[in-house]
This record gives structure tokens, sequence and C-alpha cells, in this order.
């Protein structure tokens, strides 16, 4: 970017069927949205609910803690868990907080990215078509509305980028930190703001000072938290790092997340994927670097997102990439664009070119939501009816206040039972997850790798068994099932409620 940008919309005039979709699409496409997110309101991770114990203690008076008065780093992120905490200090339900403010936000980042879009290509109709395009996108639709951080990420993504390319660079600064507060990864593109301002910004001692006044501001929001961190947790990195990362680095581990990536977006925006190489490769080629400086400086943060969870082997699911898929989709219909205006396609046939493109996408998002998302969502959604739910108000009608529980999904069991909690992915009692010492979750209660650090009244366990676990020691108390715990894990699983006898 450039301080000096054209303003040619790349549109002078249009006819009354474009002049109705300019006024009225946006609103239409939001709406379309809104109905169908609506749809499955009631999908509700198990990590909701842990955002939601944290902000109920807040609100008590119990601190930053999922066991009321026992602080605990069980979050990824703290904004996120503020803001419901926010609502249900107004006397809300944080259930409902957490769900309407998570619609509300995607909502809200459809329209931010047409306004981006349109800042970028500058043609009012490909930026609707951008804002059409991410709001099918089946993975956007599956996370909106389940109560998690996610439509927050992306609106704060999304507003970065669009305060940066207006060279608000101390507005996008402050978006960034928060940014970073609700998925760690912001700090990366916060650094891609840096880049931005190091490349574009003509004048270099003008350059530095903004970069040093960012530094500045970026510091005092990230340090402000991480000196709350560190004093009430003992640790600076939240336990949810530790939970969603493998061990040891080795190529097979570079291979399993890159493929796990690859279908991730290959399933929904392949296509777009595609368009963004070919609009790369034109502008290069006809014209010169400048415009790839000036235009396209998000996708630094397209490339650098993936490439930390590569590093970081995290175990990446479709929410964790949904911060760079308006992106991906933006920089598709940008790429298709550049064919027009380097004069490689008539600006008929781009437009016919675009057509195509909205179609395969559409369709494979569609066959994705038809035939994965929402069997996905009416089957968890019934599971943790019918199997957790039930377990956990067991616990609170029949455990004493004081028990303790052992878990491997401590969500809406904590949160409905109000019992104290130990899990064994380590998000609120890492010693538990230090103790299974590397081995798998079964193994770990196979052998009972926990009775090295607790001994709890009452366990849950996930298993493709039934009562495994039963002992005289240990009692079932009741038995569950639960299918479609994961979009890809469709087998049916047991929850298996024990008492311990001492």
């Amino acid at each position: 970017m450039t301080e000096d940008q054209s303003k040619n919309t790349g549109q002078e005039e249009y006819s009354p069927f474009w002049r109705f979709v300019l006024k009225y699409g946006i609103s239409i496409v939001v709406g379309v949205f809104y109905g169908t997110s609506i749809l499955h309101f009631d999908y509700t991770p198990d990590d909701t609910y842990i955002y939601l114990q944290y902000a109920k203690n807040i609100v008590g008076g119990d601190g930053f803690s999922f066991n009321a008065g026992i602080p605990s780093y069980g979050v990824t992120g703290p904004f996120w868990t503020l803001l419901i905490a926010s609502g249900a200090k107004l006397g809300l339900d944080p259930y409902m907080v957490a769900k309407t403010l998570d619609l509300l936000f995607a909502n809200i980042a459809i329209v931010i990215l047409y306004l981006l879009a349109f800042a970028i290509i500058r043609d009012k109709i490909y930026a609707l078509i951008v804002a059409w395009m991410f709001s099918f996108d089946a993975w956007f639709l599956r996370w909106t509305c389940s109560g998690m951080e996610s439509s927050l990420a992306v609106l704060l993504a999304l507003l970065t980028v669009w305060n940066a390319y207006r060279k608000e660079y101390a507005t996008a600064t402050f978006v960034a930190g928060m940014f970073t507060l609700v998925r760690p990864e912001g700090f990366l593109l916060f650094l891609v703001v840096l880049v931005d301002i190091f490349l574009n910004t003509r004048v270099r001692a003008s350059a530095w000072r903004k970069i040093i006044s960012s530094l500045a501001l970026f510091s005092v929001i990230i340090l402000t938290w991480l000196l709350f961190a560190y004093i009430h947790f003992g640790a600076i990195v939240p336990n949810t790092l530790q939970a969603k990362s493998t061990q040891g680095f080795s190529l097979a581990v570079v291979w399993f997340t890159l493929f796990s990536m690859l279908k991730i977006i290959g399933a929904t925006q392949v296509v777009a994927a595609l368009a963004i190489v070919v609009g790369f490769i034109v502008v290069v080629r006809r014209s010169n670097w400048l415009r790839i400086k000036e235009d396209a400086f998000p996708l630094l943060w397209v490339i650098a997102l993936p490439l930390l969870y590569i590093v970081m082997n995290v175990q990446v699911v479709s929410r964790y990439l949904l911060p760079i898929s308006p992106f991906i989709v933006l920089y598709g219909v940008w790429g298709i664009k550049q064919l027009e205006l380097s004069f490689v396609l008539s600006p008929h046939r781009a437009l016919m070119v675009l057509v195509i493109v909205i179609g395969v996408s559409l369709a494979a998002n569609q066959f994705v939501y038809r035939s994965k998302v929402v069997p996905h969502t009416q089957n968890f959604t019934l599971g943790m009816n019918e199997c957790l739910k039930p377990i956990a108000y067991w616990l609170r009608s029949n455990a004493k206040e004081n028990a303790t529980v052992l878990a491997p999904d401590i969500g809406v069991l904590g949160y409905v039972s109000g019992r104290n909690f130990y899990d064994t992915a380590g998000l609120i009692s890492p010693q538990v997850k230090k103790a299974f010492g590397g081995v798998s979750y079964d193994e770990g209660m196979l052998q009972r790798r926990y009775e090295q650090t607790i001994h709890p009244d009452y366990i849950v366990d996930r298993s493709p068994t039934p009562e495994r676990l039963a002992t005289d020691s240990l009692q079932p108390v009741m038995t569950r099932t639960f299918s479609g715990l994961g979009l890809a894990k469709s087998d049916l699983v047991y929850y298996t409620l024990y008492k311990a006898v001492k």
C-alpha cells in the first residue's frame, strides 16, 4: 500500500439490476447467512462450556478459574472470557451471551470483509462476491453460533488488516493486541502489520517511528495480560497450547499437520487458493512487485499462520484456520480481477471465470456443509443432551459439593455439576497430563497413571467399551453413548461414570 491510493471504484455506472444488487446485496448476504447459521444455534462444543465456567466464576468472585477459587490458565482467549463475563455481570445468561455475541460478530465480519474487499479490489460487485463467497464457507457456518471465540477472531483479523490498509496503524495495532488476547496466533498478524509499515511508508524515518510506537502500544496491551497471568497462574502460556500440541518434531508430524490443513482449506476454498496463485503470477509478469507490495501484504498472514502451526506441532482443526479463510477468498477474487486488469481476459470473460469459481466454490461448500457439518452438529448436540448432561446432572444432585471428578471432557460436566474437576488433557490440571508421561489417553486410564498425582472421588471415562475400568474400587454408576464426537469421528463411544470406593 502506498500513501497515495487510487480512488477509482472500478465501476462508473451500473444497470438498474446491479444498482439494486449493490444497494441491498450485502444486507441479503448477511440475512441469508444469519438464517442459515441460526439453524444450528443449539450446537455447543464442550470447549464453549469451559469459557462459560470461567466467566461464571469471574462474576461470582471466584477468580479466573475453572474450579472456583483455584486459578488456572485453561482458556485460549482471555478477552473472549471477559466479554462473556461482562454480559453475565449484567444478569444475562452466560450461554446466551456467548452464542449471541458469536453470531453478532460473525455477521459484522461479513460486512467488514465487504468493505476491505472494495478497498483492495476497488470494484463493488467483486467486493460483494467476496462477502457472499465467505458467507457460505462451510467451516465459518459450522463455528458461528457455537459460542467459541472463532467469529471474534475472524472479525479482529479483518479489522486489523482493514485499518492497516487505511494506514490507521495505531488502531490496527490495538485491534491486533485484542486479537492476540483472543487467539495467541494474533501476534503474527501484528508482525505482518509491522512489515506493511516498513514497506509502504515512503519516508524511512517515519516508518521507524510508526514501528516503535506500534511496538510500544502492542507491548502495553499484551504485557498487561502476561503480568496478570504470571502472578495468578505462574505461567504466561495457556495450558491449551500444550493440550493441542503433539510431542516431538519429525517429518511425519510436519506432514500430518500440513496434510490436515490442506484438507481443511482444500475442502472449501481450493478454487480460491488456485486463483490467488494465478493472479499472483499475472501481476508479477505483467506488472511488477510494487502492486504486490501495495495490495497483497495480508497474504503474508495467510502463509505465516499455517507455518506457525507446523513449527508448533499443533493439532489443527477447522476453526484454527478461520482467521485466514476470508483472505483466501478475498485474494482468490482479487486474482481473477488481475486477469482483467492485466488484459489477460476481457471484463466479460473475467466475469464468466468468476461465475465458474463461485459455482464450484458454492457446490464444494454446500457438499461439505450438508454431508459433514449438519450431521455432525445434530449428532453432537444429541450426544451432549443424552450423554454428558445427564452425567453432569447426576453429579450435581448426588455428589458432595467438595467432590472431585476426573474426566477427559470437562466443559459441560463442570459447568452443570458445579463440582471440582481434573482433566486428562491438562487444560486445568497440567499435573495429570504430566503423569500420563506422553502415553495415550486409553493407556493412561487403563494404567491409572492419574493416581500418581490425584485420587478423585469420581471418574468419567470415554472409550469404545463400556465400563472397561470397573473394579471393586471403581464402581460404575451410569453409562451413556455418544455418537459423532468429532467431525471425522462418527463411531459410537461410551461415557461411563465411576464412583471411587476408598
